[in-house]
């Protein structure tokens, strides 16, 4: 086996030099960002939109310094709108070409989207999708880390949104369809994705499939033709400076079969409370190289793994890419879907593909796997000067199996289970695996002595009452004050449930049986997602 260091990458097109350390105060118009957690009165405040952000600067700017970071009450409507949107050369969503916003959104039933601000100016503190016009100037790479800002159902579309605030050469911009979760790890779970070879459009989507199952995120590109925006939107993974034309919009996003099905019934205790012990690390050298070769790697470039500094392990060719990075989650990139093909494969057949592909890899030895819910990939687009529209086509088909044991299966979005896509043609794209082998178990109270006196001390609550104190906690935080409302009169808060499970925590070398319930949190025109946990 030979060992080489893997290069790091800078995603700007035509820039090499690598700083040390995440920049801010830069003059190049290259990357802004702004994100809200502390909202004017009447709206909810977030907990993670600073992280998120940092996230995702963080990377980049170890490059090329950005030109801003503006948070809280420095981020106001002036930033994106036409009038000052590009202020003095250096601030302002299109003073740059990669600008991310991190915060709250919403969509109006017309198509608009509205973005609160930390701030009041001009009597205003929503930024609206209809009052911007940007891409003139600098922005190319739009991303919303919101919520409901780039829809695809119910009779919204991206075209419909934005293609009036798009005045000029936006490529690309990212988004979701629905709720998004509070989240510190959008921003650097795209980067971590990214460096696995992806483009982004994969890299956005596989970062928020890895984080949240329940919720849709959705990249769109824009171009001239309908070949140059589905070449942009599938292979496009540098930042380029180049304007392009809005002719076409073209989109791509995953969610289940089911879209509307989230809700759960009530998870049951479980009898059997056991933890298990878990091999942590199931992918070693040979057995990746061994991966490499099965899939079409030749020998002697499957015996050369380049590492990088975060622990990320490669083999690849310009074609196939093999990755296992320091959580131990294998990676197959072998091709890209057929978009062209709109047959739809079925579900029996492409599960037939998958199983037989993880059963000749071989990693699952020593696992055992049950079906879990199929994802889909859709495509659609329409032409903005003839008004002709498309209709939304699978492109891909997700077969997801969880690790099992007892008949409980992983809750974890990122541990657990094994996911293979495969195209209507019947090619396997892409595999993902993050199983672990049990090699023992013991009796939950066994464990406790892994656990702080606070957490020991809680489990003499009930499951309801745990969950009850979370919730709370998130709405009234640690003090007096609220932490989501800061005015006695604010609008009603309201609590959703959108899935309640009980299984196993694979995130760690012990899995330990746990309730997870992801909600909904409702405040007048503003909505987020929250993943709750409490263990058995």
């Amino acid at each position: 086996m030979s060992y080489k260091k893997l290069k790091i990458e800078n995603p700007l097109v035509g820039s090499e030099k690598e700083l040390l350390r995440v920049n801010l105060g830069g003059k190049s118009g290259i990357y802004g960002a702004c994100s809200i957690e502390d909202f004017l009165p009447g709206i909810s405040d977030l907990s993670l939109t600073h992280e998120d952000a940092e996230g995702f600067l963080g990377y980049p700017t170890s490059f090329t310094p950005a030109n801003f970071w503006r948070k809280d009450g420095g981020v106001s409507v002036w930033m994106y709108e036409e009038a000052f949107d590009n202020w003095q050369d250096l601030y302002g969503m299109d003073a740059v070409k990669v600008f991310y916003h991190s915060g709250h959104g919403n969509m109006l039933e017309d198509g608009t989207y509205m973005a609160p601000m930390g701030a009041v100016w001009d009597d205003r503190s929503l930024a609206l999708s209809s009052k911007m016009a940007f891409a003139n100037e600098k922005l190319r790479y739009l991303f919303w880390s919101t919520c409901l800002s780039l829809r695809v159902h119910d009779g919204h579309s991206p075209d419909r949104t934005w293609r009036l605030a798009n005045k000029g050469g936006l490529r690309m911009i990212f988004g979701y369809e629905t709720v998004s979760y509070d989240s510190a790890r959008y921003g650097s779970e795209f980067w971590k994705q990214w460096k696995k070879g992806k483009s982004f459009s994969d890299a956005f989507i596989e970062a928020s499939w890895s984080l949240f199952r329940n919720q849709t995120p959705v990249v769109c590109a824009c171009g001239n033709t309908k070949e140059e925006v589905q070449k942009r939107l599938f292979s496009e993974r540098m930042f380029y400076s180049g304007a392009v034309s809005s002719n076409w919009y073209w989109w791509k996003w995953r969610e289940a079969q089911n879209h509307k099905g989230l809700k759960t019934a009530r998870a049951k205790a479980p009898q059997n409370m056991d933890v298990l012990l878990l091999k942590p690390y199931i992918i070693d050298d040979d057995l990746m190289s061994a991966i490499a070769n099965k899939v079409g790697i030749n020998k002697r470039t499957a015996k050369s793994i380049a590492i990088g500094q975060d622990g990320l392990r490669c083999i690849g060719t310009k074609d196939i890419l093999v990755s296992v990075d320091s959580s131990g989650t294998l990676q197959l990139q072998m091709a890209q879907a057929n978009y062209r093909n709109d047959n739809r494969i079925s579900e029996i057949q492409a599960t037939k593909i998958a199983r037989e592909l993880i059963e000749d890899l071989g990693i699952a030895k020593d696992v055992k796997l049950t079906p879990a819910t199929t994802y889909n990939s859709f495509l659609c687009g329409a032409n903005t000067k003839t008004g002709e529209q498309g209709k939304p086509t699978v492109v891909e088909t997700i077969i997801q199996f969880r690790q099992v044991n007892d008949k409980m299966e992983s809750v974890n979005a990122d541990s657990g289970f094994v996911a293979v896509a495969v195209d209507n043609d019947g090619k396997i794209t892409r595999l993902t695996s993050s199983v672990k082998p049990i090699v023992d178990t013991q009796k939950s109270i066994d464990m406790q002595s892994l656990a702080k006196k606070r957490e020991v001390k809680m489990k003499e609550l009930s499951v309801e009452e745990r969950f009850e104190r979370k919730i709370n906690r998130l709405i009234n935080g640690t003090t007096n004050n609220s932490k989501l409302m800061k005015i006695t009169d604010a609008p009603k808060v309201m609590v959703e449930t959108l899935s309640d499970k009980i299984g196993y925590d694979f995130s760690s070398n012990y899995a330990q049986p746990v309730q997870q319930r992801d909600i909904e949190i409702k405040v007048g025109d503003f909505v987020k997602r929250y993943q709750l946990r409490v263990d058995l």
